[in-house]
């Protein structure tokens, strides 16, 4: 069994959206929340459920950069995202990203907005510059690489 290591997984972030894809840069940690609103409503026929559609949000923590590259995603990138309020897409997906394994895991892929971004510093301690966000689907989520 081959396990998968978190370094080698990638929030990528199309902030055009034109499918050129950026990776979030120098990420520490991110985490994929699925969600589905479950509606109750108690009734003299007994209680009625039904579910909504289902959601993604992406969070993660990740380091500044000065020297980042073009398929790199800055602080900058996102800060101009949530300013402008820009639909962008996001994808997560297996790591593997060779042949027909490219997703054969997971794969989620929507359109999202950032709607948190923080910006992280230590003066005293001397540690490097972050920033975390939240990006929050909206519309159909792909699951099918």
């Amino acid at each position: 069994m081959a396990n998968i290591t978190g370094n080698t997984q990638n929030i990528e972030v199309d902030f055009a959206p034109t499918s050129s894809y950026k990776t979030l840069i120098c990420l520490r940690t991110s985490s994929v929340n699925t969600t589905l609103t479950v509606n109750e409503d108690e009734t003299n026929c007994g209680k009625l459920t039904s579910v909504g559609e289902p959601g993604f949000t992406f969070d993660f923590d990740a380091v500044c950069e000065t020297t980042q590259t073009a398929s790199q995603a800055s602080y900058d990138d996102c800060l101009s995202a949530i300013v402008n309020k820009t639909k962008v897409k996001v994808r997560f997906q297996n790591p593997v990203v060779s042949g027909s394994s490219v997703g054969t895991f997971y794969y989620h892929e929507c359109e999202a907005y950032f709607t948190r971004l923080t910006l992280n510093q230590d003066a005293a301690g001397g540690a490097y510059v972050s920033f975390s966000g939240t990006l929050q689907s909206t519309g159909t989520l792909d699951i099918t690489p």
